[in-house]
């Protein structure tokens, strides 16, 4: 009994230790595009940080697959791609990412790897389809 005891309340030390802040900073994701996650009020956004050196679309830079014409002319640096996500069980979850190479927007969620606070994982859902990407962390 007491050994289980030990074993819930470490597992739950484990996992409060992801807090909202484990998430803000800088994510390389394969690829080589750096997105900078920060936080506004209670919420979390994503923006564009460094493109990746081999992008596959968009070679100018700007934002050309935007389904809003108005939109196309605007830089991809800089640009917000995560939306509105909030920390919920330790994972930001409940925004949208927007994909520059196709100009789509799909829902969301980013945990981080439970083994390495320096490793996350981003799934875009469209339906009951997703694909997930890894991130590392970029250490300054």
């Amino acid at each position: 009994m007491r050994l289980t005891f030990i074993i819930f309340i470490s597992c739950l030390l484990y996992n409060s230790s992801i807090t909202p802040e484990t998430y803000v900073g800088k994510w390389q994701i394969e690829g080589g595009s750096i997105i900078e996650i920060y936080k506004n009020k209670n919420l979390f956004f994503g923006k564009i940080n460094q493109r990746a050196k081999n992008p596959i679309s968009n070679f100018n830079g700007l934002d050309n697959k935007n389904p809003d014409e108005k939109l196309r002319q605007r830089p991809l640096l800089g640009m917000d791609i995560l939306n509105n996500l909030s920390f919920e069980d330790g994972e930001l979850d409940g925004g949208t990412i927007y994909n520059a190479d196709s100009g789509k927007t799909y829902t969301v969620k980013v945990w981080i790897d439970p083994d390495n606070k320096d490793k996350c994982y981003i799934r875009a859902y469209k339906g009951i389809l997703f694909k997930t990407f890894e991130a590392v962390r970029v250490k300054n």
